[in-house]
């Protein structure tokens, strides 16, 4: 029992040690790897970055700046006081020196200096000079707002601008500084009516300012237009006939009127302007059946412009179609329809085919079928003297009368007389063909159609 006790405590003793010699560590210093650097321009009012660099060493590594002021040669270099952050601005005092950082590292072992290579020899700033002079835009009317551009300018970067408002006689003369005025805009005042404006512009940086004025503009006395009474709109809103508009009433003088008309679904909703359509009449055309007719007048004067809408007409209706004359040689028939020669037809006009009948309706025994044809042009008259022609199919079936002539009503009768060919039963097909005397059976004015009737014993 005691020989089982001390060798578990020489184990105990043994595993202990290791791990209070593994606590054991050494503390590193920061120390340089990398050179610290500067970038930007070495340029009076510019501003200078600089970086740590890399280090070695234990970490968390902290690091603080000095900027130090030294000759061209990079030597006799001093302190720049409070220069102490990564960010360092050019400064007047620095003309003609190089400049350069200088760079702690920190941690909880040391600390260690690292200065970066010197920038090239600070230049001045170069101060701005004007290339282009300052605009002033908007409408110069009372209540109206302007604003100035700067121009355009040379010199070192950045500039800023400021602005000085002045006002004028109206030959530009006697010219004073508008109190308040510094803003880039400018709300025209009653007391600028019947002067001129121009604006100072004022631009600065880090090498000086230089100052440019722009040219003069005239108050306007005259008010921009506004509309006390709408346009209206007069006529029939129908195709082909002619709508007229009024200006309506406006204030503000010297005006000029610009037209335009549109076209709107109901309500004035969905409105398109209609091309070309900038006189005070408007003919309305068919694209505008069904839709609503406005004008909008536009009035200008030197203050300004505005707009207002008339009143709608609509919906614009379709022009009556108005049914072409009778040609000559037409005449009207007891039973109110018309007749027309077909020697009077033209080519161009197709016949018709309108009607078949049969007496008796069907053919018993091989019995004759009388079949009466009504023949009319496209204007729905009766052709009076149209030839019509019956062909049977197949053709040794039947026999039918020759070609015969239309009488004043437009019918013809043909007589068709099965043939014992025929079947018992079953139908008789007939081709039928119409022309005008003068006119070709395969094209023109000629007309085709097929009929047929029953066969019974």
């Amino acid at each position: 029992m005691k020989t089982f006790l001390l060798v578990a405590a020489v184990v105990l003793t043994v595993g202990v040690t290791p791990s209070i010699a593994g606590d054991a560590r050494s503390a590193v210093a920061p120390s340089n790897v990398t050179s610290p650097t500067v970038s930007g321009t070495a340029q009076i009012g510019q501003a200078l970055t600089a970086s740590s660099g890399s280090w070695a060493g234990d970490t968390p590594i902290t690091f603080t700046y000095a900027w130090e002021r030294c000759d061209t040669a990079g030597s006799g270099c001093a302190a720049i006081a409070g220069a102490t952050g990564n960010v360092y601005s050019v400064v007047g005092a620095d003309g003609g020196h190089t400049l350069r950082t200088a760079v702690t590292a920190h941690n909880s072992s040391g600390t260690a200096t690292a200065e970066s290579t010197q920038t090239g020899t600070v230049t001045a700033a170069t101060a701005p000079q004007n290339t282009a002079l300052p605009q002033i835009t908007g409408t110069s009317t009372v209540g109206s707002t302007l604003t100035a551009t700067n121009g355009t300018w040379s010199g070192s970067t950045p500039i800023t601008y400021t602005y000085a408002w002045e006002r004028c006689a109206t030959n530009g003369a006697s010219c004073g500084a508008i109190g308040g005025a510094t803003a880039q805009t400018y709300k025209v005042a009653s007391a600028d009516a019947a002067h001129t404006l121009r604006v100072v512009v004022t631009a600065t940086n880090a090498g000086g300012s230089g100052q440019a004025t722009s040219s003069f503009v005239s108050v306007n006395t005259t008010s921009a237009p506004a509309n006390t009474v709408a346009p209206a709109v007069t006529g029939t809103a129908k195709q082909g006939l002619t709508l007229s508009t009024t200006t309506g009433t406006w204030t503000g003088g010297s005006l000029t009127y610009l037209y335009v008309w549109y076209r709107c679904d109901a309500g004035e909703t969905n409105c398109v302007s209609i091309s070309g359509a900038t006189a005070a009449t408007y003919v309305v055309t068919a694209t505008d059946v069904g839709h609503y007719v406005i004008s909008i007048i536009v009035a200008s004067n030197k203050s300004g412009s505005a707009r207002a809408n008339s009143n709608a007409l609509g919906p614009v209706v379709a022009a009556a179609v108005t049914p072409p004359p009778p040609p000559t040689g037409t005449a009207k028939l007891p039973n109110g329809e018309t007749s027309i020669q077909a020697s009077s037809v033209p080519d161009t006009d197709r016949l018709s085919i309108v009607s078949v009948k049969y007496s008796p309706t069907f053919s018993t025994a091989h019995g004759t079928v009388t079949a009466t044809f009504k023949i009319e042009n496209a204007a729905k008259y009766d052709v009076s003297g149209a030839l019509v022609e019956v062909l049977v199919l197949p053709s040794g079936w039947a026999k039918v009368s020759p070609e015969a002539t239309t009488a004043a009503d437009g019918t013809v009768s043909i007589t068709v007389t099965p043939t014992s060919k025929a079947p018992k039963s079953g139908a008789l097909t007939l081709f039928v063909r119409a022309r005008t005397p003068k006119g070709d059976l395969l094209a023109g004015s000629s007309a085709r159609r097929l009929v047929s009737f029953r066969l019974r014993r």
